[in-house]
């Protein structure tokens, strides 16, 4: 396996990072309205995040020429630009893509195993990282790893924000360049009061 260069792969998915971010961000939202979301275990809040993001994924990419999804079995990778193959993950505390070692997870992550007949692409997750208290999305990255170990990591790009907050101005002077005139209020005086 290849180890990705971040370069390389950032020019690749500079394109999709926006909407990588919100796949993640709006899938942890749908969990926050789960029903029952409370009594299940941090597993199960996994699993179902993960059919969440692979359905709005598979949604968002539909048609796009530019990502082929690939299913294989239970998990989906998208290959974006035939360069980069990309799995979504919820990252544990060493900031990768967290998972029990099965078979599709070690063809992933390792580099001796070839990944589903492709060529040789750069392998990356997009993880979604929680707070401490699991309550909200702190952070979405890309990563690298080799087996167990980050290589590299950064947070993908945020939406452009539509709130546009004007700055103050200086006064402006007239058109002849004289400075602005300041007229004090007239002061009346007030009536006397009674008992003054």
């Amino acid at each position: 396996m290849v180890i990705p260069p971040i370069d390389e792969v950032q020019s690749v998915l500079a394109d999709f990072e926006v909407r990588l971010r919100s796949i993640l961000e709006s899938a942890w939202s749908e969990w926050l309205t789960f029903p029952s979301r409370g009594s299940l275990s941090p597993r199960s809040r996994a699993s179902i995040v993960f059919d969440f993001i692979k359905h709005r994924a598979l949604e968002e990419f539909l048609g796009d020429p530019n990502i082929r999804p690939l299913p294989k079995g239970q998990t989906i990778h998208f290959l974006f630009g035939d360069r980069v193959l990309l799995r979504f993950k919820k990252a544990n505390s060493s900031g990768l893509g967290s998972n029990i070692e099965t078979q599709a997870v070690l063809e992933f992550i390792d580099p001796q195993f070839q990944l589903l007949d492709l060529p040789e692409i750069y392998r990356v997750e997009a993880c979604y990282h929680l707070d401490k208290l699991a309550t909200k999305v702190d952070l979405v990255t890309i990563s690298a790893r080799r087996r167990n170990r980050r290589l590299w990591s950064y947070e993908m790009r945020r939406p452009p924000s539509d709130v546009v907050v004007p700055l103050p101005t200086a006064p402006q002077s007239p058109d002849d360049g004289k400075p602005a005139e300041v007229r004090p209020r007239k002061v009346t005086e007030k009536p006397e009061t009674l008992g003054e």
